[in-house]
This record gives structure tokens, C-alpha cells and sequence, in this order.
């Protein structure tokens, strides 16, 4: 296992909180003081809400401290698949969903619209008509952050490989929200229509989550009250700035046998990932992330699973779109070995 990599660090005013974007907390004072143009966002009401510094500063007051992200310069225009791993929009999911249809439906799964974007886009879940009280449960879900596409490519190992095996099938039962941010997979930028980070609005209540999560949050605590049973655990997937690793918390935050779990989880995934490797960063996270609130709320295993969301098609490494999709089985293999 790699060096345990510590992500809490404090530099006078800012806190550090992830490293699939820069986050820190600062004041007003802070933030008027800072260069325009410096890609910095702000969350001024509180809300989940980035917008950018150089159309808030006015409204900034001087002594309130405000959650800040700093987006990576990057851009997902025209060539993008020329240059990188191919880029996975709505159009792709919806394809995908489509195409396995009959597969999920003679395995006993549905495939549903659970409510819409706030552009109209459908959100999507698949999930089994009947719940075997036999099963243990999983759930995944992924694309919080829409510039975050390799995501969705490690979502479809998993689901192919899911529903590919008998044995798999026999012992496991899976709820899959494949894409919660279409609006942001589509117009290619981290926040959803209303500039929400999708990953900072879930609320103990999913009537009081924010936008799409709204709609997720329900649905899902529904379907877990449906089953009967906890999940042994719940994989949010997501796409980091330039490495592989799961976001967990500390020995002392769930106590220490949820603590074991997560280094389980981590080891097993090293062994039969090579990219993630067992690279993990502990992240006390933001309340409102859906790792967090979940396991706070409910007890949930909940980890956060990063994977470069661009990957160069010229990489050192020889990544290809199929080492992506490789990523979802092994992290299913995880699983299976586990639990």
C-alpha cells in the first residue's frame, strides 16, 4: 500500500479539503483581495452555489468565511476525443441503459426515469423489481461532477461485469444511478444548472438535498427501505486531477471497525488495480458530500473512487478506454472477495 497520504493541511486561512478540486474556506476579506480572473468560486449564500469570485466580490462580506473551489484550467472543446480518452456524455449513458435493457430486465431489473434535470434530462436508475431479503445489497452511483466522464466509464465495467456472472447475480443485488449531473456531462463543466456542486448538497432529509440530488436521495432511501437491508457498501465514482485513489475518513470519525472496512476495501482494490493501487487520501470531506451524509445519517460503507477524468490517448502508461472498464471489475472483484 502507498503512504498514507495526508489531505487535511492548514496555510493561514485556507483548509484543503479534496483534491478532485481545490477546496479551502476563507474570508471576504481574504477573497477582495485576490487577483481577478484567478478561477476561484464561492459558494456566497451558503447554498451549494459556485459563482465565480470576479461576479460576487462586491457582495462579499468582509469578516463571513465562505467555502471556495479552485477549478483546474481545463477544456473539453471540439478535439477533446482527439486528444483524450473518449468523453462520456448523456447521449452515451442513455445508449448504454438502452442496449443492456433486455439484460437488466432477464435478471429481474428495471430500468427507470426517477425525475429530471433541471434542463429536463432524465435522471436514471436501474435497480431489481423484487428485493431478495438473500442478497446483499450494493449501491453505486457517479458523475456528481459533470467534467468528471471517466467516471462513467468504470460505471459500465462494473455494470457489464455485473450482470454477466451467474454467481455474481446469486449473491449480490445492485441499485445503479449511473449519472446524477447530465446537465453538467453535457455542457462539460463541474457544477449542474443552477452552479451547484451536486457533491455538496445532501441533506440528513432528501426532501431538504438540493436539485438532482433531491430526486436521487429519495428515491434511493426508498429502495433502501424497500430491501430490507443495509448496503454493504455504496461506491460514488468520481474523476480526480491527475491520479488514482478512494477518498476515506479517520480512525476516530465512524469509529473503528468502519475505519477497517474502508482499509479492507482499499487493500483488495490495490491488489487488483494497478492504477488505483491502493492510493487513498484521508479527507475528512464536506458534511454535505454524499460519502459523508451518508454514513453519518444511515451507517453506511461509503467510499469516493477517483480516477483521472482526462487521460491523455498518448499516456506513459498505455491507459486505454478498456483499462477504464477494467477498473469497474476489479472494483466488483473487491467486492466479491470482501463481503
Amino acid at each position: 500500500m502507498k503512504t498514507l497520504l495526508l489531505l487535511l493541511s492548514f496555510c493561514m486561512s485556507q483548509v484543503a479539503l479534496s483534491e478532485c478540486v481545490h477546496d479551502f474556506q476563507t474570508t471576504g476579506i481574504d477573497l477582495v483581495a485576490r487577483e481577478s480572473g484567478s478561477n476561484l468560486f464561492v459558494d456566497l449564500a451558503h447554498d451549494g452555489r459556485y459563482l465565480p469570485l470576479d461576479e460576487v466580490y462586491k457582495s462579499l462580506a468582509m469578516t463571513v468565511v465562505y467555502d471556495v473551489q479552485k477549478l483546474e484550467s481545463h477544456t473539453k472543446a471540439e478535439g477533446y476525443d482527439d486528444r483524450y480518452i473518449k468523453y462520456y456524455h448523456y447521449s452515451r449513458v442513455l445508449d448504454f441503459l438502452s442496449e443492456f435493457k433486455p439484460v437488466f430486465e432477464q435478471s429481474g431489473y428495471l430500468t427507470e426515469t426517477i425525475g429530471k434535470s433541471l434542463a429536463g434530462r432524465d435522471l436514471k436508475v436501474v435497480f431489481p423489481k423484487t428485493f431478495d431479503p438473500n442478497k446483499k445489497l450494493i449501491i453505486m452511483f457517479g458523475r456528481h461532477h459533470g467534467d468528471e466522464g471517466t467516471a462513467n466509464w468504470i460505471i459500465e465495467g462494473f455494470a457489464e461485469s455485473f450482470f454477466s456472472r451467474p454467481e455474481i447475480l446469486e449473491q449480490y443485488q445492485l441499485v445503479l444511478y449511473p449519472m446524477v449531473n447530465p446537465d453538467g456531462a453535457e455542457n462539460k463543466v463541474r457544477y449542474n444548472n443552477n452552479r451547484r456542486d451536486l457533491n455538496r448538497v445532501w441533506a440528513n432529509n432528501p426532501s431538504d438535498s438540493k436539485d438532482e440530488i433531491q430526486s436521487i436521495h429519495t428515491h434511493m432511501a426508498k429502495l433502501v427501505e424497500q430491501s430490507g437491508k443495509k448496503p454493504v457498501i455504496v461506491l460514488d465514482m468520481h474523476g480526480s486531477f491527475d491520479e488514482d485513489f478512494i477518498y476515506r475518513v479517520g480512525r476516530s470519525t465512524f469509529g473503528a471497525s468502519y475505519y477497517q472496512m474502508q482499509q479492507d476495501f482499499i487493500d483488495e482494490l490495490g491488489s487488483r488495480d494497478r492504477w488505483q493501487a491502493g492510493n487513498f487520501i484521508l479527507s475528512e470531506g464536506s458534511p454535505g458530500m454524499a460519502r459523508i451524509r451518508l454514513a453519518t445519517v444511515h451507517g453506511w460503507h461509503t467510499l469516493t473512487h477517483e480516477t483521472p477524468r482526462d487521460i491523455p490517448l498518448n499516456n506513459r502508461q498505455n491507459r486505454k478506454l478498456q483499462s477504464l472498464k477494467d477498473q469497474g471489475v476489479a472494483a466488483l472483484n473487491s467486492i466479491e472477495a470482501l463481503y
